[in-house]
């Protein structure tokens, strides 16, 4: 069974290779940079963690957390410009 699913995921990177090649993208694209990206498109759009938790299937809100912890920065930044221009 792990060896069927290894075998899976590899082909599931390829695919996301030519895809990256064809959209022009010359960075690493893999299913880890995917789901990475998504949550982070999530956080961005304000979904709370706990939702993103539950689509990412995280047993613990705390690792959505740390999946999360370095974009929590930009968030803030724009939240607070926005309470400087008001």
């Amino acid at each position: 069974m792990e060896y069927r699913k290894k075998k899976v995921l590899q082909q599931y990177n390829m695919g996301l290779k030519e895809l990256a090649l064809m959209a022009g993208i010359d960075k690493r694209v893999t299913s880890y940079v995917a789901r990475h990206s998504y949550a982070a498109c999530l956080k961005f759009k304000r979904v709370s963690t706990d939702i993103i938790s539950e689509v990412l299937s995280h047993r613990d809100i705390k690792v959505t957390q740390t999946y999360l912890k370095e974009f929590g920065n930009a968030v803030l930044d724009e939240d607070s410009a926005l309470l400087l221009d008001a």
